[in-house]
């Protein structure tokens, strides 16, 4: 019984490790970071349902503004629309630092 669960456990260990290093390739695209930020997470306050257009507004190699809109994962899916803040860290692969919603996009659904 201890081996099992001693096996079970270093399965899990390795699953996560792999899928930590294939994220952490993967987010030296700075589309697939922005993506995975908003569509992935369990306590993530900005989940988004579907991201519709992703524009690359500032980048000078180091840092960078997205914006994107999309639909909410929340029922009833309202449409928002975000400008994100990303760095780019020592290994090259960018993190969202900031998010701030976008307010115009927000009132000119109404």
């Amino acid at each position: 019984m201890r081996k099992l669960l001693l096996l079970c456990l270093s399965v899990v260990l390795v699953g996560g490790l792999i899928k930590y290093t294939y994220i952490s390739n993967k987010s030296k695209d700075i589309n697939y970071a922005v993506e995975n930020y908003f569509t992935t997470g369990i306590f993530n306050e900005y989940k988004m349902y579907q991201i519709s257009s992703s524009d690359l507004s500032f980048s000078n190699g180091t840092v960078a503004v997205v914006k994107i809109d999309g639909t909410e994962k929340k029922i009833p899916h309202k449409k928002v629309a975000y400008s994100v803040f990303l760095e780019k860290t020592s290994r090259g692969t960018w993190k969202v630092k900031k998010v701030y919603p976008d307010e115009v996009a927000a009132k000119n659904e109404y």
